[in-house]
């Protein structure tokens, strides 16, 4: 017994790509689930995330989770847009962990006035 290949029908993923395509980095709405220690936007039925750890006034951004199908919608800028402004609100003192974060970091200096003092960038 071979296994099957599971086909998808090309009207499932149209729907799907049309869903997705409408996404607007401009409404996204970002969540804070301090009991699950992490920032969550949804598109559509998906959920890009933050995991995070807060010790009193500094923040350490850990994990970054985006689905693979919202990759292509560059998804990742506009979610740590949201999350940065949110620190910064909050004024909590930032450690990114998380090597895509501090990469997104680097390329945008004007965030890094976030860091907690003496914290680089590696």
């Amino acid at each position: 017994d071979v296994p099957q290949p599971i086909r998808v029908q090309p009207s499932t993923f149209a729907a799907m790509s049309k869903k997705v395509l409408a996404f607007d980095p401009a409404e996204l709405e970002l969540r804070d689930e301090p009991e699950n220690r992490q920032f969550v936007a949804r598109v559509g039925d998906l959920r890009a995330r933050v995991e995070y750890e807060r010790n009193g006034d500094r923040i350490f951004l850990t994990l970054l989770d985006i689905p693979k199908a919202l990759e292509p919608l560059a998804i990742t800028d506009a979610l740590l847009e949201k999350v940065l402004t949110h620190i910064e609100e909050k004024r909590w003192k930032l450690i990114p962990t998380h090597s895509v974060i501090k990469a997104y970091m680097r390329a945008r200096p004007a965030w890094q006035r976030l860091l907690l003092k003496g914290v680089q960038l590696r």
